[in-house]
């Protein structure tokens, strides 16, 4: 999502698109408007997640990013890592859409969303999907349960940060959200076994995988998350070779996904690469894959080419 959280502080807060006008898909219509739990009109679309069409509500101008078919790049590395008996953690959900694509790829998905107005449109739409297999948490997972705060623009659900370390400009929306301990919450649900998590949390990740430390080390999943070294430095004051460092302390495979090629991040010329064309040079590589078994990403590799390969 940081093409989507890079493009909102181009333009002015509170900005909303013209009308959606899309076809309408086995009945639905894609131009109307509601109130949702007291939340400003929401708009609807029909977009494709995975290979099939679902109609999907927000306020905000994610929909237009995702307009007709949802992040095929996205897709395309999912279906590379997650197996149809797999349990998957789904953290930072926001409305749903990678909650509807696990859970038609995946046994059992548990999603994670801490904000309180933004976890309304993920029930609606995945209730809407009519997938039975998907556990909605109106909760964030981090190293420490408490009260946080979380921060977004008006016209970008997506780009929501924990904002304990640092406040946004004038124009934003904050929430109070509440932050669970991870692997004591899991144990809670009676979630012994995890084998593929998502992470995307705008900056958060560190502790999202410390508070899973125990889950990680004892289910030893395959693990994505997002690369973002603006939430990483602004948001939580972590720089991305500290990061990486950190990454490779808990993942024996690790590897960073372009749009081209595949970086292994235990590689130090890959791992330079990746933080110069992603910090220097256009913000590529968004996306990590860690993982403990080389088994693990049999179909990742032959999926995606290797730099230099």
């Amino acid at each position: 999502m940081l093409k989507t959280l890079l493009s909102y502080f181009k333009q002015s807060f509170g900005r909303r698109p013209p009308a959606v006008l899309l076809d309408p898909v086995a009945g639905q219509h894609a131009d109307s408007t509601e109130q949702i739990g007291g939340l400003g009109g929401s708009r609807h679309i029909v977009t494709d997640i995975g290979g099939k069409k679902y109609n999907i509500a927000s306020d905000d101008d994610y929909l237009e990013h995702i307009r007709g078919v949802f992040e095929p790049h996205m897709v395309e590395l999912f279906d590379s890592l997650i197996k149809p008996a797999d349990t998957v953690l789904d953290i930072g959900a926001n409305i749903g859409c990678t909650a509807i694509l696990f859970g038609s790829r995946a046994n059992k998905v548990v999603s994670f969303e801490p904000s309180p107005s933004t976890y309304r449109f993920l029930e609606k739409n995945v209730q809407a999907s009519g997938l039975n297999n998907v556990e909605l948490k109106n909760v964030g997972l981090g190293k420490s349960a408490g009260r946080f705060e979380l921060t977004f623009a008006a016209n970008n659900r997506a780009g929501g940060f924990v904002s304990n370390k640092m406040q946004a400009s004038a124009g934003h929306q904050v929430e109070s959200i509440e932050i669970v301990q991870g692997d004591a919450f899991l144990e809670e649900l009676g979630i012994t076994r995890v084998d593929f998590i998502k992470i995307d949390v705008e900056g958060f990740e560190r502790d999202v995988i410390e508070g899973l430390g125990k889950t990680i080390s004892t289910s030893r999943p395959i693990v994505t998350l997002e690369l973002n070294h603006w939430c990483l430095n602004v948001f939580q004051r972590t720089s991305v070779p500290d990061f990486f460092d950190f990454l490779r302390s808990v993942f024996p495979y690790l590897y960073a996904v372009g749009a081209d090629d595949v970086c292994n991040l235990h590689d130090p010329s890959d791992s330079y690469h990746v933080m110069f064309r992603h910090v220097a040079s256009g913000h590529e590589y968004q996306n990590i894959v860690g993982a403990f078994e080389s088994d693990q990403l049999q179909a990742f590799n032959a999926k995606f080419r290797q730099r230099g390969a």
